[in-house]
Parts: C-alpha cells; sequence; structure tokens
C-alpha cells in the first residue's frame, strides 16, 4: 500500500501528506467541526455541502478543511476515479436526503464525512472520508476527546513514557496478568549489559528472573545465528556491529524499558544441532508464557530492516494535517484540536493485520501466549496484555479491545483473553467454548498463515496446544484432539490440496495437507447430532520427546458403517446438500467444491450425495471409476446438524431455520502391503433423511 500511493501519488498529494496545513478560515459547514457539543452530540448526522462540486468550489475558495477532504479523497483513487466522483454524486442528487453530512464512527474522537445518498449503485463512486480529532494530554480537551498525537518517531522519548505507563498499569492494575520476577530463565538468554557494553550470551542453569522475547520475521536474509561454532564466542560477547538492524533496536528497547535480558530465537538456540532445536522448541510455550513482554517488529519483512525504521513508515498517515481551535460551551473548555485523515474507517485498528510478520504461522503461538506483547507497526504502537488493548493514538482508552472483538480481526479474536474466557481461576474449562475457540483459531487465523518448512506445522502450534491440554485435559493426537475427534477427522480442503513432506503427518488430520492456506477448512462448526463410528485406539508415535510436536507415525483405528464407494453421479453440477433448492446457494457451493473434484452429485428426486476428493486426479473424466478399481470404501464417522432453508412464521413475524441430519464420513483407499489398512483420500456428505446410508455393513478398519 505504502508503495502503490508512493508511486500513484507523487508530487502534490505527497507534499500535502507530509506537510502541517496552518490554521486559518473555514466554510460554514466545516465551522460546525469546531463546536464539539454539535458535533459529538447529535444522534442524526450534521448536513455538511450539498454536493462533492459544492464541496470542491469551497476548497478553492480557501477552506482548508475542505481542501484537505479532497486531496485526501483523491488520493484513495486511481488517476481518472476523481471525475467519476463529481458525476456519480450528481446522478444520486435527485434522491431526497442525499448530500454530505458528518457524524461519529464508533470510536471516540473518530468522525467520518460521507454521501449521505439512500440509493448506491455498486460501482458508482461514493464520498467518504475519515478523520480524528486529536489532542495532547496537557490540553484542556483531554478529557473530551481521548485521540492523542502521533509522535513522528516510534523511537521517541514521548513514545517510551507511553510505553512505561502501560507496563506500570499492568503491573499495579492488572491482577489477571500476575506479574511474576520468580521465573526460571530459559536455557539461554541475552544478556543486554549496559550502553557501553556489548551484549553476550547468558547460560541460566536454573537461575530466575525477568526476561523480554523478540518476534520477528527472519525474511530472505539469514540472521546472525549461534551454531555449535560461535556458541562459546557469542558467550564471552555478541558484538554491537554485527547485530542486524532488528537485533539491535530489540536490545536498546530492553535496556531503555529496564529490563536486563531477551530471548531471540536464532540467538539462543543453537541452530545447527537437531537435539537442541527440538528440546528448546518443546519449551516454546514457557519461554513465551513466562516472560515479561514480547516485542514484536510487526512491519519488517526481516531482521535487516529494524523495528524503529519500518514502524516510521507509515506513520506520516496519521500525523495531523490541520489544527483547529474547538470548544465545548457545555463543559466551559476550548482549546486546539488537531485534524488527523486517515484511509479506511477502521479507527486506530485499521493495519495491524496487514503487517508481514502476521503472516507467519509460528508468530501466531507467540503472540497468544505471551501475557504482554509490544507491538510496534506501522502506523503506530500497540500494546495487549490479558486484561486491556491500548493504542498509541488511544493510550489511555481500552475501546480497542470491544472495536477488534466485534469486527473480528483475526489476531485479537484469537488473544490470551479469549483463552481465559474460557475457564475459571481453578483451571477447570468449558471444553465446549475451548474446542470452538481451538477450530476458530485454526480456520480465523492459523490457516492464513505461512511457514517456509512443512515439518513444523506441529511444533508452530505446540505451545498453544499444550496450553489448550492443560485447561481441558483433553489427549493431543497428531493436530486432533482424542475427545472431540470426530469432528476433527472431517477437515475439508477447497481446492485440490498437496500432501505435506511430513511423512509422519497421517492423512486423516490436517496436517497432511500443504495447500494456499486460505483454502483450507479445518473443522465444522455444525451442531453434533450423533457419532456413527467408535474410535478403538489411536496410536500416535511422537518424533522427539514433545508430545505435541512432530510425528514420527500414527494410527487410527476405529468401527465404522462401510460402504463400497460408489459413483453416485446423477446431474452434471456438484452441490452441497443442506441449501434446501435456493438455486444461489447452489451455484455458490458449486464454485467453492471445484468440480474437478467432486464425485459424486446429487440424486434426483430424492437422494442427495456429495463426494469431494483431498487431491485432483489426473484424470478427472475417470475419476469415480479409477476410485471403485482401487477398492475405496466410504466409512461413516458423524452427522451434524446442518441448516437447510428459512421459513417465514406468519403469527410471530419471525424467520426460523430449518435444520437437517447430513451424515459426515471419509472416503478411504486401501494400503498396499496392509489388510484393512486405509488411508484418507477424501470426505463425503450424505443427506440421512434419503436413507442411502441404511444397511451400512460394519467394520473394523485402521487408517495411517
Amino acid at each position: 500500500m505504502f508503495k502503490l500511493i508512493q508511486k500513484l501519488f507523487g508530487g502534490p498529494i505527497m507534499r500535502f501528506l507530509i506537510s502541517e496545513i496552518e490554521d486559518s478560515g473555514l466554510c460554514d459547514p466545516c465551522k460546525q467541526i469546531q463546536d464539539l457539543d454539535l458535533l459529538m452530540g447529535q444522534e442524526e448526522p450534521i448536513n455538511h455541502h450539498r454536493s462533492w462540486t459544492m464541496l470542491c468550489q469551497s476548497a478553492e475558495s480557501g477552506c482548508k478543511m475542505c481542501d484537505a477532504f479532497v486531496q485526501f479523497q483523491e488520493l484513495k483513487r486511481f488517476p481518472g476515479q476523481v471525475s467519476a466522483l463529481a458525476r456519480d454524486f450528481d446522478k444520486d442528487m435527485s434522491w431526497p436526503g442525499t448530500g454530505l453530512t458528518l457524524r461519529p464512527h464508533g470510536v471516540n474522537s473518530l468522525f467520518i464525512l460521507e454521501q449521505r445518498a439512500l440509493f448506491h449503485h455498486p460501482f458508482r463512486e461514493v464520498v467518504s472520508v475519515w478523520f480524528e480529532l486529536c489532542t495532547s494530554d496537557d490540553s484542556s480537551l483531554n478529557s473530551l476527546l481521548r485521540a492523542r498525537h502521533l509522535d513522528p518517531s516510534s523511537n521517541s522519548d514521548t513514545c517510551f513514557k507511553i510505553l512505561a505507563k502501560w507496563i506500570k498499569m499492568c503491573k499495579d492494575d492488572h491482577p489477571q496478568c500476575s506479574w511474576s520476577s520468580n521465573h526460571i530463565l530459559p536455557t539461554r538468554v541475552i544478556d543486554v549489559g549496559s550502553e557501553t557494553e556489548d551484549p553476550f550470551l547468558f547460560e541460566s542453569s536454573g537461575a530466575t528472573g525477568e526476561w523480554l522475547t523478540l518476534s520477528h520475521c527472519w525474511g530472505g536474509s539469514v540472521p546472525l545465528k549461534t551454531t555449535s561454532d560461535t556458541l562459546q564466542k557469542h558467550k564471552l560477547s555478541i558484538p554491537t556491529a554485527s547485530l542486524p538492524s532488528t537485533f539491535r533496536d530489540a536490545i536498546l528497547l530492553t535496556r531503555k524499558l529496564g529490563f536486563k535480558y531477551i530471548w531471540i530465537d536464532s540467538l539462543c538456540i543453537i541452530q545447527n544441532v537437531h537435539e537442541d532445536w527440538t528440546l528448546e522448541s518443546s519449551q516454546m510455550f514457557r519461554v513465551y508464557a513466562n516472560a515479561a513482554i514480547n516485542l514484536s517488529a510487526s512491519a519488517a519483512h526481516n531482521s535487516n530492516e529494524g523495528i524503529f525504521q519500518t514502524a516510521d513508515q507509515k506513520r506520516y498517515l496519521s500525523a495531523v494535517r490541520t489544527k483547529l481551535t474547538c470548544e465545548s460551551e457545555s463543559g466551559g473548555i476550548r482549546g486546539e484540536v488537531g485534524v488527523r485523515l486517515q484511509i479506511g474507517g477502521n479507527g486506530p485498528f485499521v493495519l495491524l493485520p496487514e503487517e508481514p510478520m502476521h503472516r507467519r504461522a509460528w508468530v501466531l503461538q507467540e503472540s497468544i501466549l505471551s501475557p504482554r506483547r509490544i507491538d510496534f507497526a506501522s502506523t503506530q504502537l500497540y500494546w495487549e496484555c490479558r486484561t486491556s488493548l491500548h493504542t498509541e493514538r488511544y493510550p489511555d482508552s481500552n475501546d480497542g479491545s470491544s472495536f477488534l472483538e466485534a469486527s473480528g480481526k483475526d489476531l485479537y479474536r484469537m488473544s490470551p483473553r479469549k483463552v481465559e474466557t474460557c475457564v475459571d481461576l481453578k483451571g477447570s474449562a468449558n471444553t465446549d467454548d475451548l474446542m470452538s475457540w481451538w477450530y476458530a483459531m485454526l480456520n480465523d487465523s492459523y490457516r492464513n498463515r505461512g511457514l517456509t518448512v512443512d515439518t513444523d506445522v506441529l511444533p508452530a502450534l505446540a505451545g498453544i496446544a499444550e496450553e489448550v491440554a492443560h485447561r481441558s485435559g483433553f489427549h493431543y493426537k497428531a493436530g486432533l484432539w482424542l475427545e472431540d475427534i470426530h469432528r476433527g477427522l472431517l477437515w475439508q480442503p477447497s481446492t485440490s490440496l498437496i500432501r505435506s513432506k511430513d511423512e509422519g503427518c497421517p492423512s486423516w488430520s490436517w496436517t497432511s495437507a500443504r495447500l494456499p492456506a486460505r483454502d483450507r477448512r479445518l473443522a465444522l462448526n455444525h451442531y453434533a447430532a450423533g457419532y456413527r463410528a467408535t474410535i478403538l485406539d489411536v496410536d500416535v508415535k511422537s518424533a522427539g520427546e514433545n508430545e505435541f510436536g512432530r510425528v514420527q507415525s500414527a494410527a487410527l483405528k476405529l468401527a465404522c458403517h462401510v460402504h463400497a464407494f460408489h459413483d453416485w453421479s446423477g446431474t452434471n453440477v456438484p452441490i452441497y446438500n443442506g441449501y434446501g433448492g435456493d438455486f444461489k446457494a447452489m451455484r455458490m457451493a458449486s464454485r467453492y467444491l471445484s468440480p474437478a473434484r467432486a464425485v459424486a452429485y446429487v440424486i434426483p428426486p430424492a437422494g442427495r450425495v456429495l463426494c469431494t476428493l483431498d487431491v485432483r486426479p489426473e484424470n478427472t473424466d475417470s475419476r469415480g471409476s479409477e476410485i471403485i478399481k482401487r477398492g475405496a470404501i466410504c466409512a461413516q464417522i458423524a452427522s451434524f446438524k446442518c441448516p437447510d432453508r428459512r421459513i417465514h412464521n406468519c403469527k410471530s413475524d419471525d424467520d426460523v431455520t430449518e435444520w437437517k441430519n447430513i451424515i459426515y464420513g471419509l472416503i478411504l483407499e486401501p494400503v498396499k502391503d496392509g489388510l484393512d489398512v486405509y488411508k484418507r483420500i477424501g470426505l463425503f456428505e450424505i443427506a440421512e433423511e434419503d436413507g442411502l446410508t441404511e444397511g451400512w455393513p460394519p467394520q473394523e478398519l485402521t487408517v495411517v
């Protein structure tokens, strides 16, 4: 986004962005912004200019606020769209109630100038400019406006004062955060020393203390590492000049925040010793969960970009554009206010999920397990602990936590606070909620992140899995939970997957799938209606000492009702069973399922079946017959209540959802060297009411 803006809008637009407009005359509609009682106290939006053309004329006549609105609106558009904006606005003028309005937008201090057209064509250009009114801590308006000025640099004394205030607040006022300085240190930590000393690698030997952790992207460049050859040298000294920028910034932060130790993965784990990597990766849960604070270099693509430099690149987008004198007559207060315009309407949280580091799978557990985190994002600083969320723009407000939960932002919806809501202080858990949290975390957050090495799929989740096991008492089996394994077995890719290169991952686990992250549904969210398979044994052999880490081999033994795979083809359009004849829903389903992998279809008039293969066959024309020749079978696993259609109840004037039981199961293919030993190749769904599963014989089998 940053490079695109630079490329498309050089020259005057960029000069506008980085300059500060002095306070000057305003047009009558913009003078309403100065009246905080009017702007913040009205339930209905306030009328502004009648049209976009009139606003542009006001800007040309000298209104600096209108000029800022015009230029910022142009910034969000490609060349050629600005003229369309005026044209489309004029087309909407015939509708009553159109025009520009001002209104608050959710978060305190945030407002929107928008076109109040009742009917918009989806391809028409419309006006929408968000702006904040911000002030300083020593302003007389600071109790009314919670947004604060943003310092140009994230490495400023002002920013460190904010960080120190957040840390003190958490220590003194958050009993749920349980700050402790007596945890056993990790095997190795970096002793940052003083500004006149080089840091060094400290082997703790069971000593206790406080430490920070660093989350960062390795990127294409390999950061400085500790190996068997450099271990002794690093124990003596790690020259500051040899450190990549991100590591230097992290050490500076550790010193300024008053801590002695920091844990950085590439320096604290011996990278070329497999035994040390395996042992230390199994301790990740404790390293992050017991750390005082996690420092997150979110904006940096690699360790050479630094924490502060990359965090400052977009801060100018949140700089003050103009200054106004505002007042609240009811409050008897008056003062100078900065006006900050922004791209997007999600308040101070808009760019957080887009940071480079939030695309890494490993970082998810680092952020979830850490009790406190400071996020150096590209637009501002963020603080998150188990009690609250604060931003640099709203340093004293906790509005952000409710905002992010409501907006569904993956990073914060999966925060430690959400885990805590599933349990009481005694450690017992509402396991239904906890499992729902687990599947939501996999589906909504983990799957959107990338792994460089296939074999890291389980280690990158090991710490989270250990925490869930501790809270629930459940048993972890190669990425699935034994106590909820029927649901866990029914994962489904939406495009053809590639099997993982990790041969230890069993075909029945989602961990065996390597595919674009967005194309994996890792669990069903429907209500279980009944189990149709009995789990006899789940034998998982770990590749190391960590039961939550890599798997050497795994076998699932179950008793279930099976049927030789049959090509139920009846039409040429694959359709999910539960849409009750809704043509639009059918079309959506057929796009989602990819016809190249669908091998069974709707059977008119009654039977409804859907079978999808995990991997696209080489010969898609004969995919059904090929599977039959190889001796594939369908094994019933569980039935789930799925929404079928909505019916309007005239008496209550409510819509009622009809539910139908859908039987889900695995499509299995025999393994050559085993009797009654199979591997998963797909998933099937059959409507229970159609009776197609009646009379299937029972069988005991093993899936590997």
